[in-house]
């Protein structure tokens, strides 16, 4: 069975380290500071706590180390908001899925432009109607005696089976 405990307090002890780092920590240095991800272990005494910087100048290692020392206000808030029994242990990490996201753009962009088809005649935005025939399109109002014909031939298939089971 799923315990979805673990998942539940990741969610809140992000939310809650997230409002901590935006309203209520007077450090300059932990301005556009974001946790992007919290992972607790199951036995809930370790809390690994992602973290991302924006328009922030200050490197990854400065931010974890300003982190490291306000790791105490963040056991007293879990302490204070009482929705765990024990307080982990925390660890700040760098978050470096956004550096990776644009290392596969530029990837992406370098093949792009490798193996880019000089094809004018292709266009992603092709309308189908152009290709539609309209005249291919079946409306049994318009086409009342191909419609009693199919009906007719129906019911004789029908009428036949009946005769077949007798």
């Amino acid at each position: 069975m799923k315990s979805y405990r673990i998942p539940r307090l990741q969610e809140e002890l992000k939310k809650l380290f997230n409002i901590a780092l935006n309203q209520k920590l007077r450090d300059q240095m932990l301005d556009w500071v974001v946790i992007t991800d919290v992972v607790l272990s199951k036995d809930l005494r370790y809390a690994k706590i992602y973290f991302s910087h924006y328009n922030n100048p200050a490197s990854h290692d400065e931010i974890r180390e300003h982190l490291i020392k306000s790791s105490g206000f963040f056991k007293k808030l879990i302490a204070g908001e009482h929705i765990m029994r024990t307080i982990p242990e925390v660890s700040f990490h760098y978050d470096e899925t956004e550096e990776r996201a644009e290392k596969v753009d530029a990837l992406l962009a370098s093949l792009k432009d490798k193996y880019n088809d000089e094809d004018d005649d292709f266009d992603p935005d092709i309308d189908l109607e152009d290709f539609l025939d309209d005249d291919d399109v079946y409306d049994i109002d318009e086409d009342d005696e191909l419609y009693n014909e199919f009906i007719s031939d129906e019911e004789e298939e029908g009428e036949e089976d009946s005769e077949d089971k007798d």
